[in-house]
């Protein structure tokens, strides 16, 4: 589905004049530099919202060095998604260098803020989002444990962090392996897949203990860094620098391992996400997996189709070309992914969902000039973006498809975790931060409710 643009951010400069004593030739208008806005362009649903917009970048500047003319009125109109008119105020500062709009906006989603000055200044315009309120639980949960890369819990209530295993806050960890690299694990319900140490290991969490199921000597996964990994009860597969991995567990409960595939052919990937990642796996049905990768000096990136052969391995696709993805990977989800177009503000956040076996536009979202995204460990598993305000004020927020419209819009997180403490995750499930000390250090985590049909 193509879903169209948000308005383009931009200022529209008409009506100027310097002083009665002056000629409009001996003037020039001063260029507009820094943001519209000293105030975050983030607000809150329901809550009564200001914005102070500077107006002294418009004036005029003479020959002569005396002052330009400032506005001595200004008219507002605020615009909801969906083109609605949402009553706003304005009122100008002293001299007339600033402006302030308030409304109380009613809808999640980007608005569009108008604002006209007379006799001089023109127009200007503002993209804002209206945020809605954090819809997981509002209690948070700490574990014992220095701050968590990797993630997850299992359904029976076992947290998995960074290759170690712990029930409670006040149980004994349990860590997954012998190596001093921590093992990568991926969950699937209460199925916990395990790789490192030349071992790919299956267990399953029977509310009170893991169970070793099987475990499989390889060689092929102890040398390159994993970039991605797709798991089910029954099924691993693993991605990473070079090669596409996939186990089996059969019907004799014994894990299998067919050939694996190289899955970059010619030339040099591209790198994305905070630690340089190379590729990362979408699942598009039961017999075909996404590769979704960059090329060395790409904007933008590329899905590649892979499907199980008679033999069980997962082959490219040769007949069917790889797919172009707008912009580079900042987040990935069960059958969803996100991508960035542009390098600097204001940039553009785009969401693709699986549609058959395909990859196709779910949403794009227009960033404002102080709005980023921060880079994530995309190399750790699934990510959801996490969207900053560059002006403060704002807590962090997170993109999500609003119900019932082809519409993006943002969800504050709960709290906004001390960097200095570490950095902030965002997984499809949790929202975490933490101290990274390995005395002394933990994990603050806040889990998201189940999705809401």
């Amino acid at each position: 589905m193509k879903i169209p643009l948000p308005l383009t951010l931009a200022a529209v400069l008409a009506s100027v004049g310097c002083s009665a004593d002056d000629q409009a030739p001996l003037c020039t208008v001063t260029p507009a530099t820094g943001l519209f806005t000293r105030d975050p362009v983030v607000v809150p649903l329901g809550t009564a919202a200001t914005l102070r917009m500077d107006v002294a970048t418009l004036m005029l500047a003479c020959d002569n060095g005396r002052p330009a003319q400032a506005p001595d009125t200004a008219t507002a109109e605020v615009l909801d998604p969906e083109n609605h008119r949402v009553p706003s105020e304005v009122s100008l500062g002293a001299m007339g260098a600033e402006a302030t709009v308030s409304f109380t906006p009613t809808t999640v989603g980007r608005h569009h803020v108008l604002l006209s000055f007379a006799p001089v200044g023109g127009v200007r315009q503002l993209g804002v989002h209206v945020a809605g309120a954090w819809s997981g639980s509002p209690t948070p949960v700490t574990l014992p444990l220095p701050k968590c890369g990797q993630l997850d819990r299992t359904a029976r209530g076992l947290w998995l962090c960074d290759g170690v295993a712990v029930r409670g806050a006040e149980d004994r960890p349990l860590r997954l392996g012998t190596a001093t690299t921590p093992a990568d694990v991926s969950v699937a319900g209460n199925v916990v897949w395990v790789v490192g140490d030349g071992r790919v290991r299956r267990h399953v969490d029977t509310g009170t203990e893991l169970e070793l199921t099987d475990s499989l000597l390889t060689d092929a996964l102890s040398t390159r860094p994993l970039q991605a990994r797709l798991a089910s009860e029954n099924e691993l597969v693993v991605l990473d620098s070079e090669q596409l991995h996939r186990f089996v567990l059969t019907d004799a409960g014994v894990l299998t391992a067919p050939p694996s595939t190289p899955w970059w052919v010619t030339g040099t990937p591209g790198r994305f996400g905070r630690e340089r990642s190379t590729g990362l796996l979408v699942r598009a049905s039961a017999e075909r997996v996404l590769v979704v990768s960059m090329r060395l000096g790409a904007q933008d990136s590329q899905a590649c189709p892979f499907e199980l052969s008679a033999q069980g391995s997962l082959l490219p696709v040769t007949d069917e070309p790889c797919a172009p993805l707008r912009g580079r990977p900042v987040g990935l989800e069960d059958g969803i992914l996100w991508t960035l177009v542009g390098s600097a503000q204001p940039q553009i956040l785009y969401r693709w969902a699986r549609e058959g076996d395909r990859l196709e536009q779910d949403g794009a979202l227009g960033l404002e000039l102080s709005l980023g995204v921060g880079d994530a460990f995309l190399h750790l598993g699934p990510t959801v973006p996490i969207l900053y305000s560059a002006t403060g004020g704002a807590s962090p927020a997170r993109p999500r498809r609003l119900s019932g419209r082809p519409l993006l819009g943002l969800e504050f997180l709960p709290t906004n975790f001390p960097l200095a403490d570490g950095s902030r995750d965002n997984s499809p499930r949790f929202y975490w931060g933490g101290d990274s000390r390995p005395l002394g250090g933990f994990t603050t985590l806040y889990e998201y409710e189940p999705a809401r049909p």
